[in-house]
């Protein structure tokens, strides 16, 4: 930092690490205009994990404004001084003079642009504000591909594809459907509010600065194969440059909106069911693995900034964020869900902005209240799973009243959701299928709503549109051959040995904790990760083998990791697997008859798979075999915790073995995901009175001040 001046002359400053404080001369009030020039030199940082800062590549200087690991994410810091947060804006100007051929691209429009003396030196302002994180820089010798889109208020928006002269016709190519995602997004969220859509190829990407997006040469092939990429980039000029996430824990605004924003897009150019099938599988793959990946089961609305990025560009803020996002339009309908959003951005248009100010604006512009949502959805971690528990028909006339009885279940720490409207169908014995006209409304553990179907039910399916995304997974198919068929998103194969004629079958995959209670009592550990419900009426004669694949291996694949844990002093093996069978929820679990474990390998991985033969309709779940006595004090588990006694009655004590201490909570979640009790830890020695809560299985995780939550052991309590 060499100097700072004002009008009148030098100006005292300290510049300490990022931090430059100035001392002005005299007092300034709200409203006052001063100017300051600041004149500084250096070799600019690049962030840690490569990604955020100013570059120097080859033929390329360029910029990314977000830094993945520093804190702040914002990172305008890294190339001038800036107040660098999501909430400061400001109008820029930028003179930027480079040696020809170089040519200079920034934000805004270009107003100045001067060749001399083999240099070139470029203005361009932008007179609407942003946060510095999306001021933009990039020079190469760029050629340009201009165009022109109209707006739905009719104004002409200029079109810059910036790249290297040999990448212009992949450029072209890949961006063949670039006018579609402009006028979907106006058509969905109003019109473009900046005076040009900017695309400009640099080596890393992508970064939404804006009218000035950095975008990674890697992907422009001449193919459409990342076109996503193209659309969430876009997205972002309605959220996170119009409207801002207040606190960076709150990404969701930004980029989970951006995310949802280009599964609109590809609905728009391929169809919807091009987007349910892409959707069905981000949603599948959030259950399964955003919890693992980000370290933690996180509110949106609070996600720590450590894991605002993380190592997949942060599952809660990006992907779950688009799933949930997804359920909001459900919640809402299509044309409140656009109009809700539309006048929040314009409301609020060029400010930072909060779930709470969402929330409210959406509940009085649209009627639609959505204070359950936000608390359900945005504002606590975890899933919701609704299950229809049993029903009871009476006839009345043509119609069959019919009430329906639904449990609910939560994967990770959540509190039950209420007031979730959710499509309801009704299966015949003869298989035709009957939609409610309208949605019905559950929530709690329990509720009950009446349905009025043309015949009786002998099957009643919940969010059978796929509307909602709560932790259930759902696929599909007319079995019409001998074979096998994958139902990928419910995580079970079948394989058709022998064929009559063809049938439909549904696999529905609860990613919730089974229910306790086998034929066997205190013989097995039910699995508390999920089952699986087949809905197939199986034409007599036809032999089928069904597959699952288990993995309890702690990485972002584990699907099982609950189940296979060791269990009070009980080492766990995979030859103790089974697979347990009821035909409904009111029977209890068996073992199914007829299967095998294949450990695939390596037998103490804790990955392979089980194979069962003569699928019938009904329901499964995994398990293992336990002994059917306690234990006392057991030894100390791989994580360095002991749980004792196990079973217990009154009094559990939770002491810590490992190195250092252990400080924070310990909560005990119940079968159902429910927080049942949560207690301060006591140093290495925690006891804990459980007295109060009623019989059962409970999981007990360790909740630090800082850091991952930890599983400690399960627990059994007796009366």
């Amino acid at each position: 930092m060499d100097s700072i001046t004002d009008g009148n002359g030098q100006v005292t400053f300290s510049h300490v690490g990022e931090l430059l404080n100035i001392e002005l001369g005299s007092a300034i009030d709200p409203g006052d205009t001063i100017t300051l020039t600041i004149h500084y030199r250096g070799t600019p940082g690049l962030d840690p994990s490569g990604f955020g800062g100013l570059y120097f590549s080859g033929a390329y200087t360029y910029n990314l404004g977000v830094a993945f690991t520093s804190i702040p994410h914002s990172y305008g810091r890294a190339w001038f001084p800036c107040v660098d947060n999501f909430t400061e804006r400001n109008t820029y100007e930028f003179e930027v003079r480079t040696t020809s051929p170089n040519n200079a691209w920034c934000n805004g429009e270009l107003v100045d642009d001067v060749e001399a003396n083999g240099e070139r030196t470029r203005t361009w302002r932008l007179d609407k504000p942003i946060p510095a994180y999306l001021a933009a820089i990039a020079s190469a010798p760029y050629t340009t591909m201009q165009d022109l889109f109209t707006s739905i208020n009719g104004s002409e928006v200029p079109v810059a594809l910036v790249a290297l002269p040999a990448d212009t016709s992949n450029m072209r190519a890949s961006f063949t459907n670039l006018p579609i995602a402009f006028s979907c997004y106006e058509d969905w969220f109003g019109a473009f509010y900046w005076n040009k859509v900017g695309y400009v190829l640099t080596p890393l990407g992508a970064m939404e600065h804006t009218t000035s997006i950095h975008y990674p040469r890697s992907i422009v092939n001449g193919t459409l194969t990342r076109e996503d990429v193209m659309a969430h980039e876009l997205a972002h000029e309605w959220f996170g440059n119009v409207i801002t996430c207040e606190r960076p824990e709150e990404m969701y605004i930004n980029e989970g909106f951006a995310e949802y924003l280009s599964y609109l897009f590809l609905e728009r150019v391929y169809g919807r069911q091009r987007y349910m099938s892409l959707m069905r599988t981000n949603h599948r793959n959030m259950l399964l693995r955003a919890h693992i990946t980000d370290e933690g089961w996180w509110a949106l609305a609070d996600v720590p900034q450590e894991w605002t990025y993380g190592e997949h560009y942060g599952e809660h803020s990006y992907n779950k964020a688009a799933a949930v996002i997804h359920s909001m339009r459900a919640y809402m309908g299509d044309e409140n869900f656009s109009n809700g959003l539309t006048s929040f951005i314009e409301s609020h248009a060029f400010s930072s902005v909060n779930t709470a100010q969402l929330r409210d604006h959406l509940t009085q512009s649209t009627g639609v209240d959505m204070n359950d949502f936000f608390t359900d959805w945005i504002l606590q971690p975890g899933w919701a799973s609704f299950e229809v528990d049993s029903f009871n028909t009476s006839v009345s006339g043509n119609l069959f009243p019919t009430i329906v009885h639904v449990q609910q279940k939560m994967r990770g720490p959540a509190a039950f959701y209420n007031n979730v409207p959710i499509q309801v169908s009704c299966i015949a014995a003869d298989g035709l299928r009957w939609d409610a006209p309208s949605t019905a409304t559950v929530g709690g553990e329990v509720s009950s709503f009446i349905v009025e179907p043309p015949f009786a039910p002998a099957q009643i399916l919940l969010n059978t549109d796929g509307d909602l995304s709560l932790a259930i997974t759902t696929d599909s198919t007319t079995i019409s051959q001998s074979g096998s068929t994958t139902f990928n998103i419910a995580d079970l194969r079948l394989t058709v040995n022998s064929f009559v004629e063809p049938f439909q079958a549904r696999v529905e995959e609860y990613w919730v904790a089974a229910d306790e209670g086998s034929e066997e009592n205190f013989a097995f550990v039910v699995s508390p990760d999920r089952w699986w419900r087949v809905i197939a009426d199986i034409p007599e004669g036809t032999e089928i083998m069904g597959r699952i694949i288990y993995d309890g291996r702690n990485n972002s694949s584990g699907m099982d990791i609950g189940l296979m844990q060791n269990l009070s002093g009980l080492i766990f093996n995979e030859d103790s697997l089974v697979l347990l069978y009821r035909p409904d929820q009111r029977s209890l679990w068996s073992v199914y008859p007829d299967f095998s474990v294949n450990v695939v390998g390596n037998p103490t991985d804790r990955s392979g798979r089980i194979e069962f033969n003569g699928l019938r309709q009904g329901e499964y779940t995994m398990g293992w075999r336990k002994s059917a006595t306690g234990i006392g004090e057991n030894i100390a588990s791989e994580n360095g915790w002991n749980l004792y006694p196990n079973p217990a009655n009154d009094v559990l004590q939770v002491s810590w073995k490992g190195k250092g201490s252990k400080e924070g909570s310990l909560r005990l979640i119940d079968m159902q995901g429910r927080i049942a009790m949560e207690v301060p830890c006591t140093g290495n020695l925690t006891s804990v009175d459980v007295r109060s809560l009623a019989e059962g299985t409970y999981h007990v995780l360790h909740f630090p001040r800082k850091g991952p939550v930890k599983t400690v052991d399960r627990i059994v309590l007796v009366r």
